[in-house]
């Protein structure tokens, strides 16, 4: 995998948390609905053997952690926690029939990047958002058939996964305190040989995300809450 080392993994995360939550002008709490597929799969022999035709299904999420302004007002650097559930439906060929299956998987994330504004007005706010999230499976079953695998206990499934979000998001300024936003985000994990799923399988996690997210300022005395925000 990409990401060979999980504790250093952690232990960097961990101390931007730390030193985030010192100097935070703002938490944010988020959540909303995503959708998700698997992107460009191929398994050990090299073929794509999974049908895409199906209809997508939205899970929800929640997300939280604090923001830092590092260029007067129009840059942010944000770090936070989050937990995301997917719900994929899919199908994989045997010959020509497409067997129909059903991914059910949770994950644990830490998650940082940048927030930049290209629109500043006193009240409303427009930015643009690229992150980094490093995300664990906590569970996961594949559902075909009369067949029910868990994917966690069974060890057929990549159990971590390094994600780059983008998107763009719209703030509306409340109070000096409190702020709203609203936020799309697409996603796409690295794609790379799964040490921990089936061997030589290969895949991009792909996930479109619309999420709602209120954001509290910590000192609203010193910043202005309308330069903040969270995609």
């Amino acid at each position: 995998m990409i990401v060979k080392n999980s504790q250093s993994i952690l232990f960097v995360f961990t101390f931007l948390l730390g030193g985030y939550a010192l100097k935070a002008q703002q938490v944010y709490i988020e959540t909303g609905v995503s959708s998700a597929f698997f992107k460009n799969y191929v398994n050990s022999s090299g073929e794509n053997t999974l049908d895409l035709k199906y209809s997508k299904s939205y899970a929800t999420f929640l997300e939280s952690g604090f923001q830092l302004d590092v260029f007067k007002g129009k840059l942010k650097i944000a770090i936070g926690l989050g937990y995301n559930n997917f719900k994929i439906k899919t199908g994989f060929y045997a010959g020509n029939v497409s067997i129909p299956a059903t991914y059910n998987l949770s994950y644990f994330l830490i998650k940082t990047g940048a927030i930049f504004n290209i629109v500043h007005k006193p009240k409303f706010k427009i930015q643009v958002h690229s992150h980094i999230s490093y995300d664990w499976l906590t569970s996961g079953t594949n559902s075909y058939k009369d067949v029910v695998v868990d994917l966690y206990r069974d060890n057929t499934f990549d159990r971590a996964l390094l994600r780059f979000h983008r998107g763009l998001s719209a703030e509306y300024i409340i109070s000096d305190e409190i702020a709203l936003y609203v936020s799309y985000n697409i996603a796409d994990s690295f794609k790379d040989e799964n040490s921990d799923s089936n061997v030589g399988e290969k895949y991009s996690l792909h996930t479109n995300t619309f999420s709602f997210g209120i954001l509290f300022s910590l000192n609203a005395n010193k910043i202005d809450v309308g330069s903040v925000n969270k995609g």
